[in-house]
């Protein structure tokens, strides 16, 4: 048998059909199997009545170059109208359409989360992007592990699962952080602070966020998130009621940092606030 005809063969079942991912069925059961081989889990959110779902299956899923690469992970199908525990797992992950596919670390943290039918053409390039983010992600926990108060961690870490909009956790590792980076670059204490301000924002913790946007304020020198944070506490104190601190705050974005794109958004916030007078 030929080389190509070989490795076709092996892409085939028994009856002819294409081997499709090899799926576990049970989350709880593939998180700790991950966590035994240290792979990230590829979990494929689905419900019967989803025909995008079944069209995954047909064509992505058994695609000889995502089988290929699904060997690096621990794939797992989620059925959001099956069992409770299928049902918690979605709700967890804020699964609100279908088809959606999360890559996870074994830990539960979100590497990647993907809506809607993905092609086997743009599927493995996604499967890569995983790959690559759970291979830092899982280093950045095992450092956590050995060094719970590891500040560059901490910030990093707490960066990556606020880009995948993971909030509470982000707070949990930025409130960590915040209380051992003295060390750390300004830049990094800043983008911390920011990011905490933004999520006890919008939790309504208009005073947590007050405290915490002045303390990235305070850190000197200044540097390239200065216009943000005014922005976000000036829309902190404009959420809170407290528009005669909201305006100063963001006036100075507006004569300070005029050419970021923070101060279009001061300035449209301000219209906003002379209308409402």
């Amino acid at each position: 048998m030929t080389a190509p005809l070989l490795a076709a063969a092996l892409l085939l079942g028994a009856g002819g059909h294409p081997v499709g991912v090899r799926w576990e069925r049970n989350f709880d059961a593939a998180v700790q199997k991950a966590k035994a081989q240290n792979k990230a889990l590829m979990v494929d959110f689905w419900a019967d009545w989803c025909g995008w779902c079944h069209h995954l299956d047909e064509t992505t899923y058994v695609d000889p170059d995502v089988v290929r690469l699904s060997a690096d992970f621990v794939p797992v199908k989620v059925n959001t109208e099956g069992s409770r525990s299928d049902a918690r797992v979605a709700q967890r992950y804020g699964v609100s359409s279908l088809p959606t596919i999360a890559f996870l670390s074994p830990s539960g943290r979100p590497l990647l989360l993907v809506n809607g039918f993905q092609g086997p053409g743009t599927f493995p390039h996604l499967m890569d992007s995983a790959r690559q983010a759970a291979a830092q992600v899982l280093e950045w926990e095992a450092a956590l592990d050995k060094d719970p108060n590891n500040a560059e961690v901490l910030i990093k870490l707490g960066v990556h699962v606020f880009e995948q909009e993971s909030y509470e956790d982000a707070r949990d590792l930025l409130m960590k952080a915040v209380r051992v980076d003295g060390n750390r670059p300004v830049a990094e204490r800043k983008q911390a602070r920011m990011l905490l301000g933004i999520i006890h924002h919008y939790s309504r913790k208009y005073a947590e966020a007050e405290a915490v946007l002045k303390e990235a304020l305070a850190l000197r020198p200044a540097g390239p998130y200065e216009a943000q944070i005014l922005y976000v506490l000036g829309r902190t104190y404009k959420a809170w009621g407290r528009v005669d601190q909201a305006r100063p705050v963001l006036q100075q974005v507006v004569r300070s940092y005029p050419d970021s794109p923070f101060a279009q958004r001061a300035q449209e916030t301000l219209v906003v606030l002379d209308r409402s007078r």
